[in-house]
């Protein structure tokens, strides 16, 4: 078996770095409401995505514009999105962000339960291996860092 890397995995790594200094610097923000921070957060991130979009609308395929798009744009926007950075940085401010970078790990716990409920994916060993490390993990973490 080899080890073979690719531009993704390089992506998935600045997104990480990107996310633990996101979350650090949450720590240290600035004394405004929390919805006005979310709100530049996410100015922010838009602008710093646009050139791509434009990138990948020219030099690729359009996203094509009908009622589907933008419902599931709307979706992403509201749940994953909104509400998930505020939870996120609400959680920063109570518990701090050693403690609270912990819960990120969920995500692929509810991406595999929601693929089963929505996509119909099959449970398989391997699911309930990884759910049951992390769910461990971070009860480990935790309980250590209550000590």
């Amino acid at each position: 078996m080899t080890l073979s890397l690719n531009i993704g995995d390089l992506l998935i790594f600045i997104a990480v770095v990107g996310y633990a200094v996101y979350s650090v610097l949450l720590q240290k923000r600035p004394a405004i409401h929390p919805l006005s921070l979310l709100s530049v957060t996410f100015i922010m991130g838009t602008c710093m995505l646009f050139p791509f979009y434009c990138w990948e609308h020219l030099a690729w395929q359009p996203m094509p514009l009908n009622r589907i798009t933008f419902f599931a744009v709307g979706y992403v926007a509201i749940f994953p999105s909104i509400i998930a950075y505020f939870c996120f940085n609400r959680g920063v401010e109570l518990i701090g962000a050693n403690r609270a970078g912990l819960f990120i790990h969920l995500m692929p716990v509810f991406g595999s339960l929601l693929a089963m409920i929505f996509l119909g994916e099959t449970f398989r060993l391997f699911h309930g291996i990884g759910i049951a490390l992390i769910l461990t993990g971070i009860g480990l973490a935790t309980k250590t860092a209550q000590r």
